[in-house]
């Protein structure tokens, strides 16, 4: 006599609903991500002078009329031509205000080196404007 096996069904993975899943999680990543903004350094720069207009002749300020600030690679500063140091928020504003006051109308020249940190040349920056500054020249080295 002759027995029948049964046969067994192929095991079947329901596929239908795997794309409102993946749907569903993308949309749960998008909601919860914080997006990282990095903020740069607000300044408003004025427009750029034409090549053969008197602006953009070659001026030699004295030290009446122009600080230079140099920020080193260690994040010491150079005022002018005096010797490298470390200021702290209240000296720098101190003397940004007695500049100031010599002279209302006083270019800040900021120099930054380039392997300076970029922090350093934010923080003169952040002290040039806490100052209310107006003429701020940047360059890097």
């Amino acid at each position: 006599m002759k027995v029948s096996r049964k046969r067994k069904g192929n095991a079947d993975i329901p596929t239908a609903s795997t794309g409102d899943i993946a749907f569903l999680m993308i949309i749960f990543f998008m909601a919860t991500t914080k997006f990282d903004v990095k903020e740069g350094i607000k300044l408003v720069l004025p427009k750029a002078a034409e090549e053969n207009s008197e602006q953009t002749q070659s001026l030699t300020l004295t030290e009446k009329e122009m600080t230079r600030m140099q920020i080193q690679a260690d994040g010491t500063i150079v005022i002018n031509k005096e010797a490298p140091r470390r200021f702290e928020n209240n000296d720098l504003e101190a003397l940004i205000k007695a500049k100031q006051e010599m002279n209302p109308k006083m270019l800040f020249k900021v120099i930054t080196d380039r392997e300076a940190k970029y922090s350093d040349m934010v923080n003169v920056l952040d002290r040039l404007k806490a100052q209310k500054a107006e003429n701020i020249s940047l360059s890097t080295n």
